[in-house]
């Protein structure tokens, strides 16, 4: 019995020193195991903004390299519409790959020769006040996909926040070449478009975008509503699905601030496309400013807009606002 309870023990011990060579394995990197991230990637980075609590979206963009002898790691993070926000780190690994930077690596996988996920943690602070905390870090690289995640969670706390996470599509540079022949292929489908880009109604619809959000800006309801048809159908990803009264309750309830407020259009952005013996469908993207505790506010969010052509008389009749 002695003996049988000294090789249980014997089993367990093995098995534990097993799952801590693993876990050192397992957190333990080279720096050079993070080159399939190498190049320039374009996306996103959606933010927490601590004072009203709300997300906002901004194109960012990030070239990843090395320094000249292999031991730094170079992040230079561009933002098109905010180019003063431009900033470049260099990491650094220390203690032979348990540090990333000051940060301590507390996992790390490399699923195959390509995908990766690190993640790290370090104590510092964060918010308007500056509370003391914990931030982790997530490096995720996943086939065409790259995130650059951080979560915060405050001493005395069991919740992690989202602070911030940055989302990048591979450009074709990044892929292997097997996957760049996949997107040859599909740039020649899309290449192939059966409606040509018609300019009279790009200027149209251009023109009355303008008109509209004009109003907006001027907080000129009776002109805004002029401009929707009465079974207007409004779907917004934080509102759902709302109706023409619901938009007009809205839109004045806005007003009622009396805050500074604009809504501008990305003009690059623009694409309009004829829907046939009814109207157009216009896709873009918008610049959103609001007052918000005496601080401007900023964010670009999506917008999908169905206009009618009633023998002249241009309406919206469909709304989808999105990626707020």
């Amino acid at each position: 019995m002695k003996k049988k309870i000294a090789l249980q023990f014997c089993l367990l011990f093995l098995m534990a020193s097993h799952s801590l060579v693993a876990q050192k394995k397992n957190t333990n990197f080279l720096l050079s195991t993070l080159a399939s991230s190498k190049g320039h990637w374009k996306g996103t980075l959606t933010y927490l903004d601590y004072s009203s609590t709300n997300s906002y979206t901004i194109p960012a963009e990030i070239d990843i390299s090395y320094t000249s002898n292999k031991e730094g790691y170079i992040r230079a993070y561009s933002y098109p519409n905010e180019p003063n926000e431009n900033s470049t780190d260099t990491t650094y690994t220390r203690e032979s790959g348990k540090y990333f930077g000051r940060e301590k690596v507390t996992r790390f996988i490399k699923s195959n020769s390509r995908d990766f996920v690190l993640i790290t943690e370090f104590k510092d602070v964060d918010g308007n006040d500056k509370k003391p905390a914990i931030i982790r870090h997530k490096y995720q690289l996943e086939g065409t996909t790259f995130i650059i995640r951080m979560d915060v969670k405050f001493n005395g706390t069991t919740n992690w926040i989202n602070r911030h996470e940055y989302r990048f599509s591979n450009q074709q540079k990044n892929q292997p070449k097997t996957e760049q022949k996949v997107v040859q292929k599909k740039e020649l489908k899309i290449i192939q478009k059966v409606v040509i880009q018609d300019k009279v109604l790009y200027n149209k619809i251009k023109t009355l975008d303008s008109v509209l959000f004009n109003a907006y800006n001027q907080q000129d309801l009776t002109k805004m509503k002029s401009y929707f048809t009465k079974d207007l159908e409004w779907y917004e990803d934080n509102g759902g699905l709302l109706n023409y009264e619901t938009v007009e309750a809205k839109f004045q309830a806005i007003f009622n601030k009396r805050n500074k407020i604009s809504i501008e259009l990305i003009k690059e952005t623009l694409e309009v496309h004829p829907i046939k013996d009814y109207g157009a469908v216009e896709n873009a993207q918008y610049k959103f400013q609001h007052e918000e505790n005496g601080e401007l506010k900023e964010g670009i969010f999506k917008f999908l807009i169905i206009w009618r052509n009633d023998r002249g008389n241009w309406k919206v009749t469909r709304v989808v606002s999105f990626d707020h």
